[in-house]
């Protein structure tokens, strides 16, 4: 996230953002995130420009299958965007980006067919050792 380096605080203090462990996610996701920085840039100079404080992402990760991102403050109209990204997370595979859908196997991931028959796979090898 090159573009937007201000907005992720990779090397600030966990008792004030969780950015410093990384994106909590796989690479599936990517171009989500992506397009979402993308729209959000023009929001977010207004936001500040406006409200006078600094947009900051907070944390990146996934959660119950579905994309989780956390900012610090936001407007309505960036909290919109927030939600739409993760509302398209819970139909695409957090792997490879393909089309997905949400599934359980002792886990909750968002995956396509093909990686989410991998992971039953290794849920199933996993099982086997315990």
């Amino acid at each position: 996230m090159l573009h937007w380096p201000q907005w992720f605080n990779t090397k600030g203090d966990v008792r004030h953002t969780l950015m410093s462990f990384g994106f909590r996610l796989d690479d599936g996701w990517f171009d989500i995130l992506w397009r979402l920085c993308d729209d959000l840039e023009p929001l977010v100079a207004e936001f500040e420009a406006t409200d006078e404080c600094q947009f900051e992402i907070l944390q990146v990760k996934e959660k119950f299958g579905g994309l989780r991102i956390y900012v610090n403050d936001a407007d309505d109209n960036i909290r919109l965007f927030i939600e739409t990204a993760q509302l398209a997370s819970s139909r695409t595979c957090e792997v490879c980006g393909q089309p997905g859908t949400m599934r359980e196997g002792g886990w909750i991931k968002t995956l396509c067919d093909q990686h989410a028959t991998a992971a039953a796979a290794q849920s199933s090898v996993e099982n086997q050792v315990k």
